[in-house]
């Protein structure tokens, strides 16, 4: 006999919603100084006009946009960001890390 059918069926939920917090990105809370790293980074690739690659949280996974900065919203702390496809307005809140891209790679 299976042990499932003995569970009602809100715990079989929340057994499901564990499982997939088990693969769930952490977000890291920054220190000062990785977040004065990645305005340095930022803004060096504004003044040089290159690519850059934020390395974002969002949706409880991380992931990578490239593109160039174009400017940024100080009023709704966000950073305008021109990808190859559009601009995108990314809230410094979801930065976890910044490089610059060389135009090789």
């Amino acid at each position: 006999m299976k042990w499932t059918s003995l569970m009602l069926p809100e715990h079989l939920v929340q057994l499901k919603e564990w499982k997939k917090e088990q693969y769930y990105d952490k977000k890291r809370d920054l220190t000062e100084w990785e977040i004065e790293e990645i305005e340095q980074t930022i803004q060096r690739a504004f003044k040089l006009s290159k690519l850059v690659r934020l390395t974002l949280w969002d949706n409880h996974k991380l992931q990578d946009e490239v593109g160039k900065v174009t400017g940024t919203d100080a009023y709704k702390k966000q950073l305008l960001l021109d990808t190859d496809l559009s601009i995108k307005r990314i809230s410094f809140d979801l930065i976890q890390k910044a490089s610059m891209v060389d135009e090789d790679d």
